[in-house]
């Protein structure tokens, strides 16, 4: 049988799937995904990102998988420090993030937790509250097709449009859609 090499996107995929499924903390563990699939980002990105999981300081809000893919685009595209003012760079950002935002909504629907929970599980949990958290893990919240594929989809989708702007670099950015 012929093993053939995974490509990033993929292995960001099975990356993220496994460590959400294993450590938790989804905007995290897309990072680290995306880090370990050979994308340079600082590791300093990723400590930044410790607060996203469960919707923001799990307020229920935009999903982690969310917030840190798109730390992931902005860090590798973004406009730096020193150039405030600069337009280009922030406006190829959010070209990118709307075409990640575009894939993550097809699928869920929603970018919220809160929404993505409803899809998945069919009711919304208070990530704050130790029974709810209890039972989102009861119905599967941490099961290889819970979350753990979210995780993995946003690391995945992520990888793709980051690598389809490498391959084909556009000269202007529309700055809306």
């Amino acid at each position: 049988m012929e093993d053939k090499k995974m490509t990033r996107p993929q292995a960001a995929f099975a990356e993220g799937q496994r460590v959400e499924q294993t450590y938790g903390g989804c905007g995290q563990c897309v990072l680290y995904s995306l880090i370990e699939s050979g994308f340079d980002i600082s590791k300093d990105v990723f400590r930044a990102a410790s607060g996203l999981a469960a919707g923001v300081g799990r307020q229920g809000e935009t999903c982690g998988a969310v917030t840190g893919a798109i730390l992931a685009i902005s860090a590798l595209n973004g406009r730096e420090f020193d150039k405030i003012g600069e337009t280009r760079q922030r406006n190829k950002t959010f070209a990118l993030c709307y075409r990640f935002i575009d894939k993550f909504k097809a699928e869920y629907g929603s970018i919220t937790c809160k929404g993505i929970q409803e899809k998945l599980y069919g009711r919304k949990y208070d990530m704050d509250k130790l029974a709810d958290f209890q039972a989102f893990l009861a119905d599967g919240g941490h099961d290889p097709q819970g979350c753990p594929t979210v995780v993995g989809n946003a690391a995945k989708w992520a990888a793709e449009v980051l690598e389809e702007d490498a391959a084909n670099p556009q000269e202007e950015y529309e700055m809306f859609r």
